[in-house]
């Protein structure tokens, strides 16, 4: 396997159709899935969980348990393109009526010529996109952010035969 320490060659995918339920590996994989282009930034997703905590009288130490799961808010950032098919997707689902949830696929470049890259699925409802400033000389960009509403299902790396 290939080992690799930067993001570059990473992916994103989206889905056009609508999945506002939560799905196993294999439902996410069946789907029919839209690269993103002009990618430039992929943003922090994973679970973090709240930390409920109680003091009690018996005990020295503040006693903690482990809460609700929050499986991230991933800001996707783009160099604009007003015809690129998973931009579309996007922007259609990051429309404020659009309250759809959004399928995404996030496939890294890890594999190499022996095995399967590592891939992230997930869904969420889409907000943006935002439009970074800049000067003269910068692109034009967008900014979505993904609330994802399922905890990322990851999927290792296999040999391929």
């Amino acid at each position: 396997m290939a080992n690799k320490s930067t993001k570059k060659g990473s992916k994103v995918f989206v889905c056009a159709t609508a999945q506002n339920s939560d799905l196993i590996e294999s439902a996410y994989a069946a789907l029919t899935w839209v690269q993103v282009g002009k990618v430039g930034n992929i943003g922090d997703f994973g679970a973090t969980s709240t930390q409920p905590t109680y003091d009690t009288l018996d005990e020295a130490v503040t006693q903690k348990q482990k809460g609700t799961a929050n499986a991230g808010d991933p800001q996707i950032e783009v160099a604009s393109v007003a015809t690129d098919a998973g931009q579309v997707i996007l922007r259609t689902f990051g429309d404020p009526l659009n309250q759809d949830n959004m399928a995404i696929k996030i496939e890294r470049n890890d594999g190499g010529a022996d095995f399967t890259n590592t891939i992230f699925y997930s869904r969420g409802v889409v907000s943006g996109p935002v439009y970074p400033g800049g000067g003269s000389d910068d692109f034009d960009l967008e900014r979505f952010t993904i609330g994802l509403n399922q905890l990322p299902i990851r999927v290792n790396p296999t040999e391929i035969p």
